[in-house]
């Protein structure tokens, strides 16, 4: 089995991921590569080396990862496997000193990308260990300015960049993130704003709070941008009862006093219906019913 896993890798170094020739090793070796614990060790032992000096590896275990995630989904029992030797085979590996906590913190990344929990192990802040003393972190105002501006340059939007931070961060603990996310919002850039919107919407309690209180004192310091406050009342209905819907709603008293809100009758939209389609009712009754529309803008001028 180890010698598939080489095999994979090999494959994927030579012909690269979108390749029909890795696709087709892939489908043929993946089941086997998710049910063996050696196979699995050996993938792992590949990833925790070194992810820069190794990137096929980490490659091919998010692969994995992503199939044992469908697998827990499809209740069949491979993917509980995989996982189970996963975590086994980093445990081990950090048990002798392999994986500095920012190799950790990518690796926990690729959990967050197949949609699945990230392991204790890997989170930054495990029983007797303070990582936060050996990363040392540069400019990072500069770092979040620059990795922005790629984005925006290569054509991607708030939200790609909000899930490469996402995945970033995914091995964090709840605190740590939620003053990170925060940090972010103290930083005048309305790109950075937009993007925390998204930790709004899914983050953990403790991160939703963080964002929350940082809308309010860009609004307080008169930085929070109109877009982002006609998205909040939105977003509010979409939050659960906590204080962070409760800091949302104050958001809106104060822009309203502020007179910051915008006037529900001024550049509202207006949907124009131009076709309607309808199915013949079937034996019990139902029918479907599909129309398309086209969006006006429609501008008033206010007198003066």
């Amino acid at each position: 089995m180890v010698r598939i896993a080489e095999t994979c890798l090999n494959v994927l170094y030579q012909h690269g991921l979108s390749s029909a020739q890795f696709q087709f090793c892939f489908e043929r070796a993946k089941h086997d590569l998710l049910a063996d614990d050696m196979a699995c060790d050996a993938i792992v032992a590949e990833v925790m080396q070194s992810m820069e000096g190794h990137p096929d590896s980490a490659t091919l275990f998010g692969l994995l990862l992503d199939e044992a995630r469908m697998g827990v989904e499809n209740d069949s029992p491979y993917g509980k496997v995989f996982l189970e030797n996963a975590e086994k085979a980093i445990k081990a590996r950090i048990a002798t000193g392999t994986g500095e906590p920012l190799h950790r913190l990518k690796i926990a990344g690729l959990y967050r990308r197949a949609g699945l929990p990230v392991p204790d192990i890997l989170m930054l802040d495990p029983v007797g260990e303070n990582p936060a003393d050996e990363i040392p972190m540069p400019d990072l105002d500069g770092a979040l300015a620059a990795l922005a501006a790629d984005v925006e340059a290569e054509g991607g939007g708030a939200y790609e960049f909000f899930s490469g931070l996402d995945e970033m961060s995914a091995g964090m603990p709840e605190d740590a993130k939620a003053a990170f996310v925060h940090h972010l919002l103290s930083l005048d850039n309305p790109f950075l704003e937009r993007c925390a919107l998204y930790w709004l919407v899914s983050g953990a309690s403790l991160t939703r709070e963080a964002v929350a209180a940082g809308l309010r004192e860009r609004l307080m310091r008169g930085k929070l941008e109109p877009e982002t406050l006609s998205y909040l009342p939105i977003i509010r209905g979409w939050l659960p009862a906590s204080s962070a819907r409760a800091v949302i709603d104050d958001i809106g008293k104060l822009a309203l006093r502020q007179g910051l809100a915008a006037d529900p009758h001024n550049n509202r939209t207006e949907p124009i219906v131009s076709d309607i389609m309808a199915t013949t009712a079937d034996g019990v009754g139902a029918q479907g019913l599909t129309y398309s529309a086209t969006i006006r803008m429609r501008r008033e001028r206010q007198s003066g």
